[in-house]
């Protein structure tokens, strides 16, 4: 019985360890890495903003979701204050995708993704 409870828990050691090394295998490390990702993070943020100008919420809904998940890889002092007031703008205008207000997100993505690409400028 003992050896059974000690085979459970080097499992779960191990599958939790294993969890936790492909979780940040993908994080950007580096600069380049960091430039990579902003850059993903800004084309999908204009993604977003094409599909709710035009008034199609799910494309939105999924860029968006698209753009937070570029956004996790990114590390460092990249993801300072700009970057976070952007993110908060792309939550708000999920919020409003939500709703069935996409064309009112439209505007909040645009302010988003061009203060991202001033991050993104400042770079190095």
């Amino acid at each position: 019985m003992k050896m059974n409870k000690t085979a459970k828990v080097l499992g779960a050691l191990l599958l939790t360890g294993a969890f936790g090394v492909s979780g940040s295998a993908f994080a950007a490390e580096n600069a380049a890495g960091v430039k990579e990702f902003m850059g993903k993070t800004i084309q999908t943020t204009k993604e977003a903003q094409t599909a709710a100008a035009a008034g199609n919420k799910e494309g939105c809904l999924s860029a968006i979701k698209q753009t937070k998940q570029n956004y996790k890889e990114i590390t460092g002092d990249a993801a300072g204050k700009p970057l976070q007031d952007a993110m908060k703008k792309v939550k708000e205008a999920q919020g409003l995708c939500e709703a069935g207000n996409a064309p009112q997100a439209a505007p909040l993505l645009g302010e988003a993704a061009s203060t991202m690409e001033k991050v993104n400028a400042g770079i190095k």
